[in-house]
């Protein structure tokens, strides 16, 4: 009994200590979700919240758009490369981005679940930001299962042909597991105690920080927007060479057929769809053009052309920069146009 009791002593008290830790200061917000509802309500109520990236944006969104005391006329869906949208770009509309980080169809379907819900319509215009990873099969992006109930729900209704086995939300609780035991994110809390960057509600844009807007929008560091043609021409040449997402040559009939099916569905509530099919940096779009591995980017770019064409679907963007002479100080980085260049192209495309 003594030898059990000691066996449990020296695999329990270590786990009690790093989980105790990790959840306790928690340095990337990975861990824990109660500071959601408060940011939720403050941008509600028209104030502007500023801190880390790294806020859980699928949840905040989720509920934000619950508390939204308008349906909006105008919804942008999409990643971190239409995040910058404001409602500036739309007069006389009420305008909200449900953009997050790393958006996928799946991310779209829950947010639209959840404001038909809450509305028994939907807006008449929807933005949609057609990343070309979206139909590669090199892009695991896991999040969404936070919001796996309401993607069930419309993927339900919508009932696509397709072959699909919707994954459990077990496996985004593994990695919180995983993540709560991590003897790395011990060390990264044990580093940065007291040196987190907390999110703070305010009243009017700092430049100096990330934020986001009432509006869904976010604002970027001017720093990061504003760096050197050098550094930014750096960060497009390394981007090809570390970033996975867009190796891949064929585009996927599951996620095509996910995407087809989402579409249609709008467009039998009578919303207007608009693709935007995103740019990437000059010295990117060079060096993927170039690459036997990255075919299956071009081949995503014309599926959704060809798409779009077929349906009557408005199309802005393109995935060469040239064919919206857009230049490398349009850029701030391989995959994101500066947020004046963005707005500028959706205010331009009347």
């Amino acid at each position: 009994m003594q030898l059990l009791y000691r066996v449990l002593l020296i695999l329990v008290l270590p786990l009690v200590f790093i989980g105790g830790i990790n959840l306790g200061i928690d340095p990337d917000y990975t861990l824990k979700k109660d500071y959601i509802p408060p940011l939720a309500q403050a941008l509600v109520n028209g104030n502007l919240v500023s801190g880390p990236v790294n806020t859980n944006s699928r949840l905040l969104k989720k509920d934000w758009i619950r508390q939204l005391p308008y349906l909006p006329d105008v919804l942008v869906l999409g990643s971190s490369r239409t995040q910058p949208l404001k409602k500036e770009s739309f007069p006389d509309k009420m305008f909200f981005n449900a953009s997050v980080s790393n958006c996928t169809f799946q991310d779209m379907y829950a947010f639209i679940n959840l404001l038909e819900e809450k509305d028994g319509e939907l807006p008449e215009t929807i933005i949609i930001c057609a990343d070309q990873w979206l139909l590669g099969n090199s892009f695991s992006e896991k999040r969404w299962l936070f919001n796996r109930d309401q993607f069930v729900k419309l993927y339900g209704n919508i009932a696509p042909n397709i072959d699909y086995t919707v994954p459990l939300k077990w496996e985004l609780q593994k990695e919180w597991i995983k993540e709560l035991f991590s003897v790395r994110y011990l060390i990264r809390a044990l580093r940065t105690f007291g040196k987190t960057e907390p999110f703070v509600i305010e009243h009017q844009i700092d430049s100096s920080k990330t934020m986001l807007l009432p509006d869904g929008s976010r604002s970027l560091p001017q720093k990061l927007i504003t760096a050197s043609p050098t550094e930014i021409n750096q960060l497009a040449k390394d981007y090809f060479y570390q970033s996975k997402d867009e190796q891949f040559t064929e585009v996927s009939k599951i996620q095509k057929q996910l995407f087809i099916d989402f579409i249609r569905y709008l467009q039998e509530k009578s919303c207007e769809v608009i693709l935007f099919l995103p740019p990437y940096h000059p010295e990117t779009f060079q060096l993927i053009s170039q690459s036997e591995k990255h075919t299956g980017v071009l081949k995503a770019e014309t599926f959704f052309q060809q798409f779009a064409q077929q349906n009557n679907i408005p199309i802005l963007g393109g995935t060469n920069p040239a064919a919206m002479n857009l230049k490398a100080d349009d850029f701030y980085d391989a995959v994101h146009l500066k947020p004046n260049t963005l707005n500028c192209l959706f205010k331009q495309r009347d």
